[in-house]
């Protein structure tokens, strides 16, 4: 049976286990073997943004008028903090899958993130990908996890 590395992800937390199947008899299992869960992906956004509304003037008509002040646009601080989480899980994922054991691997990655997941995967690391699940299983239990598979 070949070495095979299930990963499980969402935004926030990634799980990767080895499937051990060495006996065709035996029942295969999952054996956890890294679990990483991103800090930054649970923050809140004012956690990340130091600077107020109305601390910035706000430019447009004469120069030198007083008057109201910036509400500070935000500027898709959502969406780049999305793409970093991303490319995090992706580069967890991509040291995972290069070893040298690791043959195959199963994934499954939530359905707002697998598309990104995908493309920010090394080449490499994609072919070796046999089974992709666009579901979240990072919460299931293990047999669960392996009926998805």
């Amino acid at each position: 049976m070949k070495n095979t590395l299930v990963v499980v992800t969402d935004l926030g937390c990634l799980k990767a286990y080895r499937l051990e199947n060495n006996h065709p008899t035996h029942i295969p299992r999952l054996e956890l073997i890294e679990e990483f869960k991103s800090a930054d992906a649970h923050g809140k956004l004012v956690d990340a943004v130091t600077d107020l509304a109305g601390r910035f003037p706000r430019s447009g008509g004469v120069a030198g008028a007083s008057g109201a002040m910036s509400d500070g646009e935000r500027h898709n601080i959502a969406l780049e903090k999305r793409k970093r989480l991303v490319r995090q899980l992706a580069q967890r994922f991509n040291a995972l899958a290069r070893r040298p054991e690791v043959e195959r691997c199963l994934l499954a990655a939530s359905r707002q993130i697998n598309h990104q997941l995908l493309e920010e995967l090394d080449p490499q690391v994609r072919a070796k990908i046999e089974k992709n699940v666009p579901a979240d299983l990072t919460k299931a239990d293990r047999a669960e996890i392996l009926r998805h598979f």
